[in-house]
């Protein structure tokens, strides 16, 4: 039998200015800004996020604005993302289309590479809304599962650059 698909209403930057969650990090890196951004456009991103079992590209390359993914988290939970944005080597933004449960009502993610004079910077924003019953328990998921996700989804890329060199 297959998956039941819930549809996840697509949102755009304006979003990230009213989401209920909203969540920003940065990290500066040693590598040059062409190899931050093919870490974070490549096949591994699922080793170093907590809780993402799987990343699946649903589009071929080369990518670019309407290329969509699959995300497997845990719980037998599957997103599925399209990018409104894709400025090559600089920045990438989706949406979340549909998921394997009914959790979202909106979702939307930004990534920026920038060159530094010591590497580069990524900058991340994540911004959501849940539907309910999942809103009702905003803040307990939030403290545990999206803000610990979105840490080690930041966190954890300088270790894993520096051990794919």
């Amino acid at each position: 039998m297959g998956m039941r698909w819930y549809p996840v209403e697509e949102a755009d930057d304006s979003f990230f200015a009213t989401a209920p969650l909203y969540h920003a990090r940065s990290v500066e890196l040693p590598y040059p800004a062409e190899e931050t951004w093919a870490a974070l456009t490549g096949e591994g991103v699922s080793s170093w996020t907590k809780g993402m079992k799987r990343l699946t590209w649903t589009s071929p390359r080369p990518h670019g604005v309407g290329t969509t993914r699959e995300i497997e988290l845990g719980g037998d939970f599957v997103l599925r993302e399209r990018f409104f944005r894709w400025e090559e080597g600089r920045r990438k933004t989706f949406t979340a289309v549909e998921g394997t449960k009914n959790i979202f009502r909106h979702l939307v993610e930004d990534y920026v590479v920038e060159p530094t004079d010591g590497g580069s910077r990524f900058s991340w924003r994540w911004a959501a809304e849940l539907n309910r019953p999942w809103s009702y328990l905003q803040g307990p998921l939030d403290r545990w599962m999206f803000a610990p996700t979105g840490r080690s989804h930041i966190d954890g890329l300088p270790v894993y650059m520096a051990a794919h060199r």
